[in-house]
């Protein structure tokens, strides 16, 4: 079999020329890129290992001690409200002998070892070690839980494995201007889903940003809708649905809905935004609520799929929430399931020897854009986005 840098450097050649084409004179990437284990492992070191990666909404971590458990990519990392009312993000192993501290999600004082008792602030320093005073040139003040960036906007958490990137701000260029008319910093997350979806990653974030398999795959819940891509600057994709109500019911729902979030205003009142921070989180806002669908690879052919639904706070403060709610988490529920099984599907086709790439849609716009970035990150170098198409 060949080796990592083996594969990287026999198909470095032919992938840029693929990606860096205008989308309507090309094709998509190979399926080898879909089903390789080398490919996986250079997108984990050179994409998931320094980017900011979506971990949760920080109501989660509401007072200090709170704290959730993610696992991704191999690592477990501890997400804590800490008592300054910062968050911390911690390796989710003790510094003694490496046992695993916390799972899931709760509340703790301090992060106690189940092991030797060691104990943990909730910003990971080391409180107590018990019987460790013979052990020479021991400082607790050296052997703290190792720490792991963490920053948020608006209510969402990410964090980075690379001490030397980019603030995250700077990664999301002007995202921010665009999501201001939202308020999601003022929304709450009321019900999340986790699917381990036998897919490539990559197919789920492209199935995410074209509107081509809408009217197939989703006939009742979507529908046919035509969102055409946005300019951007920085690290995301984004495309707009210019359309005057929400798009959270289906389309031939005459139900009632909710308001439009407080205050919005600007072009953020006229549709819904579909956009993909890379490397994997698709986020949805709407005019009365949003909704975010998390992707990390967990081998080649499976993604774990974390998903949650949002309202505004004095949305679900409403007398008739949970009966009104009940339509939109239905509907969307009812996206993810037909996503997921044409996703699936789809992998199941890739996986043949015989596969070749596909020519693309003009539909298919953003898929080209994020095969490209892919394509760049993994290898670096390369031409602009801007530039070829």
């Amino acid at each position: 079999m060949s080796s990592r840098s083996e594969f990287l450097s026999e198909n470095r050649g032919a992938l840029f020329e693929t990606v860096e084409r205008h989308f309507l004179e090309t094709t998509s990437l190979p399926p080898d890129c879909y089903k390789s284990a080398d490919f996986l492992d250079a997108e984990i070191e050179n994409i998931f290992f320094k980017y900011w990666l979506f971990v949760g909404r920080e109501e989660k971590l509401a007072e200090p001690g709170d704290y959730f458990v993610v696992d991704l990519l191999g690592e477990s990392i501890i997400l804590v409200r800490n008592r300054n009312g910062g968050i911390s993000a911690l390796q989710n192993f003790c510094r003694h002998r490496g046992a695993r501290l916390l799972d899931g999600e709760g509340s703790v004082k301090t992060i106690r070892c189940p092991f030797h008792n060691w104990g943990y602030g909730l910003d990971g320093c080391l409180l107590g070690a018990p019987d460790m005073a013979q052990s020479s040139n021991f400082e607790k003040k050296d052997n703290g839980l190792l720490p792991v960036r963490v920053e948020t906007w608006e209510g969402f958490i990410f964090i980075n494995f690379d001490a030397e990137a980019a603030p995250l701000l700077s990664f999301l260029g002007d995202l921010p201007e665009k999501m201001s008319g939202y308020q999601l910093r003022d929304m709450r997350c009321i019900m999340e889903r986790q699917h381990l979806v036998k897919c490539n990653w990559k197919l789920y974030t492209e199935v995410d940003m074209e509107d081509y398999h809408a009217p197939t795959v989703h006939p009742v819940s979507i529908g046919e809708q035509v969102f055409p891509r946005q300019p951007s600057s920085g690290e995301y994709e984004t495309t707009f649905f210019e359309y005057p109500r929400t798009v959270s019911v289906t389309s031939i729902d005459n139900g009632k809905i909710f308001p439009k979030i407080p205050g919005i205003s600007g072009k953020a009142a006229t549709g819904t935004y579909f956009t993909m921070v890379y490397p994997g989180f698709f986020l949805v806002t709407t005019q009365d609520s949003s909704w975010w669908i998390n992707k990390i690879p967990d081998t080649p052919t499976t993604t774990r799929v974390h998903v949650g639904y949002c309202f505004p706070a004095s949305t679900i403060a409403r007398d008739d929430f949970a009966e009104i709610s009940a339509r939109y988490v239905a509907r969307w529920d009812m996206v993810i399931d037909e996503d997921n099984r044409i996703c699936e599907r789809q992998q199941l086709g890739i996986n043949s020897r015989w596969c070749r790439p596909g020519r693309f849609s003009h539909h298919e716009e953003v898929v080209h854009a994020m095969n490209r970035w892919v394509i760049q990150k993994v290898y670096g170098g390369g031409e602009s986005d801007a530039a070829q198409s």
